[in-house]
């Protein structure tokens, strides 16, 4: 008979491939070549499912995404949907290059928005990531006012635009190489930004 092949299980065993090469080298690192030999697959085995530097950037971001939409359904479910003070920061921060991973999913992001000319999958995925990335800022804003943090003057949609531009920012900040703002540095203007909100 002849051998049944799991292609799912192969996909996320390469996915951790992807992933090991990227936190141990950087995203720039990820390539058909490096990941084959991470995963001890000859690069001809590995093009079967992802083709192309793209694809595999394309899969890494999916994944990405899942891990933050992980992250935030956490968040929800620790604080029972209700909106507390540590709210707007919490949520935040699941956005920004704070730990290994997240600096990872940074990475993935930064790469894409870099390669999004080079196929129609991958300008799709940017806006998709830009318009969750949105959501998120504008659910943060509409917190900060439900708390009292915004002030009345201040335009939500305004605001909202500016805070996924500061958001956008830190994280470019914080995988340069070397880094142009610590963890600690992003926490500091992310808590000084929501403050000033209230003004």
């Amino acid at each position: 008979m002849p051998k049944v092949v799991d292609h799912e299980a192969r996909r996320e065993e390469l996915a951790g491939a992807v992933w090991r090469v990227a936190l141990r080298d950087g995203f720039p690192a990820v390539s058909v070549r490096t990941v084959a030999r991470e995963a001890g697959w000859s690069p001809g085995a590995l093009r079967h499912y992802f083709a192309t530097s793209g694809d595999m950037i394309v899969f890494a971001v999916e994944w990405a995404v899942g891990q933050v939409r992980r992250r935030f359904d956490a968040l929800d479910a620790a604080r029972g949907g209700a909106v507390t003070p540590a709210a707007p920061m919490g949520i935040l921060e699941q956005l920004l290059p704070l730990d290994a991973n997240r600096r990872v999913e940074s990475e993935a992001w930064l790469a894409m928005v870099g390669n999004a000319h080079l196929g129609a999958d991958l300008r799709e995925q940017r806006r998709e990531i830009d318009r969750l990335i949105r959501h998120v800022v504008r659910t943060v804003v509409r917190q900060l006012g439900d708390l009292g943090r915004l002030a009345t003057r201040r335009d939500p949609e305004v605001e909202t635009a500016r805070l996924h531009a500061l958001l956008d920012g830190l994280a470019v900040q914080g995988i340069a190489d070397p880094p142009g703002i610590t963890p600690a540095g992003i926490r500091a203007v992310l808590r000084q930004h929501l403050d000033d909100l209230a003004h």
